[in-house]
């Protein structure tokens, strides 16, 4: 933990609501309002092109890195496989708790990229943003790991194979561990986006890549430790990510002159950027709990078609990482942007923070901007999927049955990603505006309305009306996440 001084400063309190619902502006000491003649004159608006190539800029590391990401966790399946049905088994059943948990600790802490984006420049506002930060990362870390410790426990309780259950072994526990260590792992990136420096983001990444596709192979086949190597490797890799990414966190220029010692928990803090990352947790847990319920529904169709909707999984992941690159990357052009309309609506800084008002047009142009550059990459990908299609997909199965299917609805496939994308970058812009609760709004109602469907739909349509109604709900994302950003920002 740090050790900062002062706890807390106007730019990190004024931003806390005294009540519940409360939105009516903190009074702030007309000590702390910026009110100086030597403050900077604001630079005056970029073109859009240097808009969208500045967003570019920031977005393609992040892609790079969510890439490599994509490929380590390939490998790490791919390497499990090939040591026998029980391990791959035991390994599925601990990553289906892994990942959501991950999810959940991964959108809490990006609560805090607004926060850091806005006071990016001042050591004092950012300093207490990073220990609220990492006292967050814990809490969530520690809440996670208990959950994914819980597999051996919970696999017996519902009767799974004794097999299975044997061949866990003590990977839940390693995992869990290493869902800690990712925590502040994930704290020091998210922090890292949030003051633009990207390509040290995508440092980190990089190394644990490298590291996974390095580890694994070598614990698990060479060494024979099986299921076991792969936890100790995925630990190690995640404390060498998160030793890596805090480095690099406190070799920026702004928090270098800051104390580093530990700093006892200002929980007020903590819980203003939980307030905000959490609803973005809570909604990445709904969209992957029901896309699992999706791949249970397919199951019951055939062997088939399980595969091919695996396959379009994997083919809408890899073609969406733009968007998630795009959207963090914005995020701290939105941010900034907002704080600045909530300083000119009133002249002293004290406007409420991400209300309805005038000013927010410059973040409706960054969020156009981000369009203007995500969405022609997905079409693209898209483009040289279906022209690609055998080859591509031949990648994944070797069954030309399954081939046949996913060609078939690559059109499907092609409408669902766009729309993902499309709702991807309102979404972020509510993440600047520190109002994520339309979107976990907006992911009950349109995926739980698809949950709903799933197991219907399948039984009547098979897998081509199942993804239809995924693009439906989607779309219904697309009316949400955009209404509710316009709601926000209108003029």
């Amino acid at each position: 933990m740090v050790d900062d001084a002062p706890r807390n400063t106007a730019a990190h309190r004024a931003d806390r609501p005294h009540a519940s619902g409360d939105t009516t502006p903190p009074e702030v000491d007309p000590a702390e309002e910026v009110t100086s003649p030597n403050d900077p004159v604001p630079e005056p608006r970029p073109s859009f092109g240097r808009l969208v190539s500045g967003i570019a800029g920031k977005a393609l590391p992040l892609y790079l890195s969510m890439a490599a990401t994509v490929v380590g966790t390939l490998v790490t399946a791919g390497v499990l496989g090939h040591t026998g049905t029980a391990v791959l088994a035991a390994y599925a059943m601990t990553v289906a708790l892994y990942n959501p948990a991950s999810m959940v600790v991964q959108g809490a802490l990006r609560g805090s990229m607004p926060f850091v984006a806005q006071n990016a420049e001042d050591p004092d506002a950012l300093a207490p943003t990073l220990r609220d930060s990492l006292w967050l990362a814990l809490c969530m870390g520690l809440l996670g790991g208990a959950v994914v410790a819980s597999v051996p426990t919970g696999a017996r309780l519902i009767g799974v194979p004794a097999e299975t259950v044997a061949a866990l072994g003590p990977f839940p526990y390693l995992m869990a561990l290493a869902l800690l260590a990712n925590s502040f792992q994930s704290c020091a990136t998210v922090l890292l986006i949030g003051l633009g420096r990207s390509k040290q983001a995508m440092t980190v990444g990089l190394v644990g890549t490298a590291m996974s596709v390095v580890l694994i192979p070598t614990l698990v086949l060479l060494l024979g430790l099986d299921i076991a190597g792969a936890g100790i490797a995925m630990l190690l890799t995640a404390l060498a990510m998160a030793t890596v990414a805090q480095v690099l966190l406190r070799r920026g220029a702004v928090l270098a002159t800051r104390p580093r010692g530990p700093a006892a928990p200002d929980w007020s803090g903590v819980w203003h950027i939980a307030r905000v990352g959490l609803p973005m947790g809570t909604t990445m847990l709904v969209k992957f709990g029901v896309l699992g319920l999706l791949a249970m529904a397919v199951a019951r169709i055939g062997a088939v078609e399980a595969a091919a909707h695996q396959v379009m999984v994997t083919l809408v992941t890899f073609v969406f990482l733009p968007a998630t690159a795009t959207g963090q990357a914005a995020v701290p052009f939105m941010a900034r942007a907002a704080r600045e309309a909530e300083v000119s609506r009133d002249g002293s800084g004290n406007g409420s923070e991400g209300g309805p008002g005038s000013g927010f047009g410059e973040v409706r142009r960054i969020l156009a901007a981000g369009l203007t550059l995500a969405l022609p990459v997905i079409g693209l990908s898209m483009l040289l999927i279906s022209v690609a299609a055998a080859p591509v997909i031949g990648v994944f199965t070797p069954d030309p049955a399954v081939s046949t299917l996913v060609s078939a609805l690559i059109p499907v496939v092609f409408v669902v990603v766009l729309a993902d994308g499309v709702q991807a970058m309102p979404g972020m812009g509510l993440l600047a505006l520190k109002r994520t609760a339309p979107t976990l709004y907006t992911f009950a109602v349109c995926f739980g309305l698809l949950a709903l469907a799933a197991f219907p739909v399948a039984s009547a349509g098979g897998l081509a009306w199942l993804w239809w109604a995924y693009a439906l709900a989607n779309l219904g994302l697309v009316l949400g996440q955009a209404g509710g950003f316009l709601r926000l920002t209108r003029a």
